[in-house]
């Protein structure tokens, strides 16, 4: 499970972007088949210079390894400033100093100590010149957190974190957008048809509401009502256990037949979904009160089922398009699948995930 290619190597955009190191859904990553958690340290776990970290960041700490984490600290700063880690830990969380990112051969010869590999690890921090591009290079799973979390209690420290915002958004709203886009554009799976899912592991590992996408998903473009053998197929995924939600770009009146035909299967017909656009789907799957934790996205676009579903948080499938039968726009938007596919870092799926 490769995360990065050549095209992403040198690129400093993380996989994703979070608030701190606490609000990362590290649950989903071990899942995903994560095992190893490298952070950063300053304004990563602590403030900038600081020798201390707080009872709440210890506390994370112990989650981690209960979850069967590995845990260590990946810093540029001198081990005399970062050993406390070590000791307040008893040795459970591992500290690596003088690393000299964004340079990778000590980040790998860390990897090497702790028996892991890139694609089972994470790094986190808050630099995306040393610790994103690092963790690019070596295909880790790269996430920034935000460097004004922390308290900042001196011009030059504020200098540090400011500058440090300033240069990721000139990069992030000059060359990194389009990166940005093409890794919402990455689905965390590829099948040839909805046929072809496992579904008996989506419900193994919590998923429990699937969310199609209509036109050359479930039937072929500008079908007007379901035929029998996909009805059995979606009365099969019920009698599973499974809630099912239908989300269309098309126009909400051409599915009153299908609504009609759904009528007694609980199953939710949306037209007018406004994909790549995340609102309305959020916003019908909290109505209908389905977790977004628990969804999966299935459909046959990049650029609006994938990134819709990506942006809601769902875990997220692409299909073969049914037909070669479809739209002018998305004919065009076809060109680009390709290009994108061609070079995409690949996104973490349940298939290499291990159940804990």
């Amino acid at each position: 499970m490769s995360h990065t290619t050549g095209l992403f190597k040198r690129i400093p955009v993380p996989n994703e972007k979070c608030r701190d190191i606490y609000c990362i859904d590290y649950k989903t990553l071990r899942i995903l088949g994560f095992k190893t958690v490298l952070f950063d340290y300053d304004f990563t776990i602590t403030g900038w210079n600081q020798k201390k970290i707080t009872e709440k960041t210890l506390d994370l700490f112990e989650r981690l390894l209960d979850m069967g984490y590995q845990v260590a600290i990946v810093t540029n700063a001198p081990y005399d400033r970062v050993g406390h880690v070590y000791e307040s830990t008893q040795g459970r969380v591992k500290v690596y100093a003088d690393m000299r990112k964004p340079r990778t051969a000590k980040l790998s010869n860390v990897l090497n100590l702790m028996n892991t590999t890139a694609k089972e690890s994470i790094i986190v921090g808050d630099l995306f010149f040393t610790d994103i591009m690092a963790g690019n290079i070596l295909g880790l799973y790269t996430v920034l957190i935000n460097p004004y979390t922390y308290g900042i209690d001196s011009k030059v420290k504020k200098m540090v974190a400011f500058m440090s915002r300033v240069f990721y958004y000139l990069f992030f709203y000059t060359v990194g957008w389009m990166f940005r886009i093409m890794d919402l554009a990455v689905p965390n799976e590829f099948k040839k048809s909805i046929r072809d899912i496992d579904y008996t592991m989506l419900l193994e590992y919590g998923y429990d509401t699937v969310l199609f996408d209509f036109d050359n998903t479930l039937m072929p473009w500008h079908s007007n009502e379901i035929d029998a053998e996909t009805l059995q197929f979606l009365r099969a995924l019920l009698n599973m256990g499974f809630k099912i939600m239908i989300a269309s770009n098309g126009k909400d009146e051409r599915f009153s037949d299908v609504r009609l035909q759904l009528k007694n299967m609980r199953i939710e017909v949306n037209g007018m979904s406004m994909k790549p656009l995340a609102c309305k789907l959020k916003r019908k799957i909290s109505q209908a009160g389905y977790s977004r934790d628990k969804t999966v996205l299935i459909g046959d676009q990049l650029f609006t089922d994938v990134i819709a579903g990506n942006l809601c948080g769902f875990y997220t499938v692409k299909v073969n398009p049914l037909s070669s039968r479809e739209g002018f726009h998305t004919k065009f938007f076809r060109i680009f699948e390709k290009l994108v596919i061609k070079s995409m870092r690949r996104k973490p799926n349940l298939i290499r995930g291990e159940q804990i």
